[in-house]
């Protein structure tokens, strides 16, 4: 009995595997597109946050002129 229900639980295992390998293939341009828009938004991001100005770029001269 216990060597059916082991069987049993290795021929699930590998079913499950089975099913979520066909679905991967199934929804592969999906989940392509989703992973390209993720990509993009952070390099957007990462783009975006270059050109902003720092927070105390005002006040650069001010230090300057002190000394």
């Amino acid at each position: 009995m216990k060597t059916i229900r082991f069987i049993l639980k290795i021929v699930a295992t590998a079913m499950a595997f089975a099913a979520v390998v066909c679905a991967v293939v199934a929804f592969w341009d999906q989940i392509m597109d989703l992973v390209d828009n993720i990509i993009d938004k952070i390099e957007e991001k990462r783009a975006n946050r270059c050109f902003e100005p720092e927070e105390f770029d005002d006040f650069a001269d001010y230090d300057d002129s002190i000394m």
